[in-house]
């Protein structure tokens, strides 16, 4: 399986999934035009990734704003590891947030509940 890279532009996020290390990272903003077109492709690698996983995945967000289009499309990629979280791999989410958004804390809060995952949650000042 090949590391997914894509780099960032105004509108996306910087991705970079490498399947030999499990360490995944999405950074940046997500406001992309097209939600769907964006992260369907980053939905169908988890998908593969995901047959045969690391023993332990990390997935790393760093993120400064998201748009309500890309709230879904995050959660779906929780999902996806949420799923084999214990049974094949022990999946291992940081959430980074800047020190005066709590709204991003908050999202990344709203996710944890809802999933058997566990958060590690980091306050920065530059993300």
């Amino acid at each position: 399986m090949k590391v997914l890279k894509i780099n960032n532009t105004p509108k996306t996020p910087d991705v970079d999934f490498n399947p030999t290390s499990g360490v995944f990272q999405i950074s940046g903003i997500s406001v992309p035009e097209n939600s769907l077109e964006f992260y369907s492709i980053i939905i169908k690698w988890i998908g593969a990734y995901i047959q045969n996983p690391v023993d332990t995945t990390k997935i790393i967000f760093k993120l400064t704003y998201v748009n309500t289009s890309s709230l879904q499309f995050l959660y779906d990629i929780l999902m996806l590891l949420d799923e084999i979280h214990t049974k094949t791999s022990n999946i291992q989410v940081e959430w980074y947030y800047l020190s005066d958004d709590l709204d991003m804390k908050e999202m990344g809060e709203d996710y944890q509940e809802s999933l058997s995952v566990d958060f590690s949650f980091f306050e920065v000042e530059v993300v």
